[in-house]
């Protein structure tokens, strides 16, 4: 018999997780005011020091500096957040190999099984885990284990930052009774406010309501929530993580505006060339391309356009592109953002096909695109670029462009950065 017995549910959460990374490769930067978002002009994330102030995600960064004047504002560092959340998580798999990636900083795991092997209690396990991404990552996470999914991630930020908590079954109510009913995960502000409405505050009254009206109040998402917080397992670890994609996107706020049209379209077309990349890696195909054009005031010119077959090709999509740009663009207009999606996508897992699709020109798409991709896994991001992204270089130098001071050197598992060597492509339109 497992000593855990079905108390094996883990969450673990890393604490203030990008700016966290920016301090554990900067240590001077521990216990000082930190926020990563300078190239946008808006805060990404914050450090528990700057949220100790009111500084907040989303805030403008004029706004964050009048608040605080020492704050260290930071560009952002995705490369390095993904390989720390690689890191975390062959940690965790330490403990057991039964690990949900469930965001960038956040990943559950089952312990089922584990108690022999472990031989230590489960607040030992927690602390050990916590131990382990410090002294190893320069990180805290908080830790959170109990009966299930929707009571672990309860417990890990029970006691945030760099805390654990331990949910058994004899002591959920005690959990339940001090947790307001909003602040379970699952409920959303509708949910909540439903439920305000009938006298429910805490997430022990929602688990005292008759089951049949939990599932007329919010029906079958409702109820699921409803059963795991009464501690019955109802929501699987997802250990293949996400196969199927509705659509994908990218995006890019530049400084300053520009009214150059050849820049606007360069970075859209950056945009579309990262998303059409990410389409490849998870192996989709996408039906539909659309643009939006973000002006200097916040408004935006859309649109969008169905693709002749479903493709993954930059050559086959980026005509579309090229089109749905010059019916946005205003001239005189300053823009200050674009984003790319490809909507209506399929899997090439589980596409039916057609006997006449597979032309000669789409087939050298194929191998071009491969070759590319293969290129730019190893010595990084647009290594090899549609020669139209030259035109960036147009864009005035701005602050916000500046690069994350350790760009100079590698991470252990990091591609190498930014060569930018132009290519020409079969038929390219641009």
């Amino acid at each position: 018999m497992d000593t855990y017995q079905d108390c094996t549910l883990l969450h673990v959460d890393a604490d203030g997780f990008f700016a966290g990374v920016e301090q554990a490769l900067n240590p001077a930067l521990r216990g000082r005011p930190v926020v990563t978002g300078a190239e946008r002009g808006i805060i990404a994330a914050a450090s528990y020091e700057a949220k100790a102030l009111g500084i907040k995600r989303g805030l403008q960064l004029h706004e964050a500096k009048a608040l605080c004047p020492d704050l260290v504002i930071l560009p952002s560092d995705y490369e390095a957040y993904s390989l720390y959340s690689l890191r975390m998580l062959d940690i965790l798999r330490r403990f057991t190999p039964l690990v949900e990636e469930y965001s960038i900083d956040e990943a559950f795991a089952d312990l089922s099984g584990c108690g022999d092997v472990l031989a230590c209690p489960l607040e030992t396990v927690a602390e050990r885990l916590r131990n382990t991404v410090s002294s190893e990552m320069g990180l805290t996470v908080s830790v959170g284990i109990s009966l299930t999914k929707t009571l672990s991630k309860l417990c890990s930020k029970f006691r945030k930052p760099n805390g654990q908590t331990v949910l058994r079954r004899e002591h959920v109510p005690l959990m339940l009774k001090r947790t307001p009913v909003a602040k379970v995960w699952g409920i959303g502000p509708a949910s909540a406010a439903k439920l305000q409405a009938k006298g429910i505050a805490t997430a022990l009254d929602f688990t005292r309501m008759d089951e049949a009206a939990v599932l007329r109040l919010l029906h079958k998402p409702g109820h699921e929530t409803w059963r795991e917080l009464q501690g019955r397992r109802v929501f699987p670890l997802d250990l293949e993580g996400k196969r199927s994609y509705d659509s994908m996107m990218k995006g890019h706020t530049f400084s300053p505006p520009s009214d150059d049209p050849r820049l606007v379209f360069s970075e859209a077309l950056r945009n579309m060339t990262n998303a059409i990349a990410k389409l490849r890696r998870h192996a989709h195909l996408a039906r539909e391309i659309g643009l939006s054009l973000r002006l200097k005031d916040y408004t935006a010119q859309t649109a969008c356009a169905p693709l002749p077959a479903p493709t993954g090709h930059d050559c086959e999509a980026a005509p579309f592109l090229r089109a749905l740009f010059d019916a946005l663009f205003t001239p005189g207009q300053l823009y200050r953002s674009t984003l790319v999606w490809f909507g209506g996508l399929v899997s090439e897992r589980n596409r039916q096909l057609d006997l006449f699709e597979e032309t000669p020109a789409r087939h050298d798409y194929g191998r071009l695109d491969a070759a590319v991709d293969r290129i730019n896994a190893r010595y990084g991001q647009h290594a090899v670029a549609p020669a139209a992204l030259l035109d960036r270089s147009l864009k005035p130098y701005h602050s916000r462009d500046a690069a994350p001071e350790r760009y100079g050197t590698l991470m252990h598992g990091e591609s190498a950065r930014h060569l930018a060597i132009p290519r020409m492509t079969l038929g390219n339109p641009v």
